[in-house]
């Protein structure tokens, strides 16, 4: 299952910029998550492939992986640790060159759940880990959201776009934190000097992603599995995305956490196809030689408030930190579903 984890297309994107890693010490949360589980494999990727010095890790999470799972990574400078990031982020004692503030609730259905979690995750987290760059003088990167432009006016979205995000909706737990992290970033830039950007991601997708989250591509996945006709919901416009294969995401974050400049925001996604759901399964179906079928239900209310585009324009993510995706849709959903055929069950959404 390793082998559908596309290592080869984030190192391509990363490229020679990836000589700036070695024999450095990355603080980086949320590392037991659908991207930290790309991030853990990207680094054993580089230290054995790549680096000629390696580069140490520090990991951290709620959760740490499994002694199978820790056993694959014990020899390439990965080191796991557990901790709670709702709560302050202790300072480690050896010097750290980088840091990324990735741990977050990223879906609807569980942010629903623990919205006060969500928060503070988001914003204990953000500052612990700013504290530890000003303190090492480290680069520091922060992972927000699309999220946070709400609905667009403006397709594809620059990062000059101000959206209009609601404050007391069941989705405001997560909006409204990722946009406040984002000033946290700002703030500890221009008033304290730490070396800081963000990058807002767009819609990523690939294997590693939960079977019970609740965001689509896992959901077609699943009803794949299980033969079952798949809900989607019913809304007066239907919601447009652009989806991203996992290695363009976490290709971007890498160039961004080497490359970004201080204050700065860069989207990591893809500008097109911009599709929406039906058609989304249409692609899948015929990419993956599928027969899903859906029928449309009234949708649950965390999603009655959920942005109606998600578009990103990237021209300041290509032209300032060299981030060109590298995987077209098509081969991130054979990708994703070779995956989702041996570690997905067909649960009940």
């Amino acid at each position: 299952m390793e082998n559908f984890y596309n290592l080869n297309a984030v190192s391509d994107i990363i490229g020679s910029d990836a000589q700036k890693l070695e024999g450095k010490t990355i603080l980086w949360t949320g590392t037991n998550g659908f991207l930290g589980q790309w991030v853990i494999r990207v680094i054993k990727y580089l230290n054995e492939f790549v680096l000629r010095m390696p580069c140490k890790l520090l990991a951290f999470d709620i959760d740490i992986p499994s002694k199978l799972e820790l056993n694959k990574f014990k020899d390439y400078g990965i080191y796991f640790h557990c901790h709670d990031l709702t709560t302050k982020l202790p300072i480690p004692e050896e010097s750290i060159d980088f840091v990324v503030h990735m741990a977050g609730i990223a879906s609807p259905t569980h942010y629903k759940v623990k919205p006060l979690e969500t928060i503070d995750v988001a914003l204990e987290g953000v500052r612990s880990t700013l504290e530890i760059s000003k303190i090492n003088n480290a680069k520091f990167l922060f992972t927000s959201s699309s999220e946070v432009y709400q609905t667009a006016t403006i397709i594809p979205t620059p990062e000059t776009y101000v959206g209009a995000i609601a404050s007391n909706n069941e989705r405001s737990c997560y909006d409204v934190s990722k946009l406040m992290a984002e000033n946290y970033v700002y703030v500890y830039s221009r008033n304290y000097g730490v070396n800081a950007c963000s990058v807002r991601i767009f819609n990523s997708f690939g294997p590693g992603i939960s079977e019970h989250d609740s965001r689509i591509l896992p959901r077609i996945a699943s009803a794949a599995k299980s033969k079952k006709i798949l809900n989607i919901y019913k809304s007066k416009f239907l919601p447009k995305r652009t989806y991203c294969p996992t290695a363009n995401t976490i290709g971007g974050i890498f160039k961004a956490l080497l490359n970004g400049k201080k204050t700065e925001i860069y989207n990591i996604g893809m500008s097109k196809p911009e599709v929406s759901v039906n058609e989304l399964i249409d692609i899948v179906n015929e990419t993956v030689n599928l027969n899903v079928k859906y029928q449309f239900v009234e949708p649950s209310s965390v999603y009655i408030d959920e942005p109606l585009r998600r578009c990103p324009d990237i021209t300041k993510a290509i032209n300032e930190i060299g981030y060109f995706p590298k995987v077209k849709l098509e081969k991130g959903i054979e990708d994703f579903f070779g995956w989702t055929e041996q570690a997905y069950t067909g649960i009940d959404h």
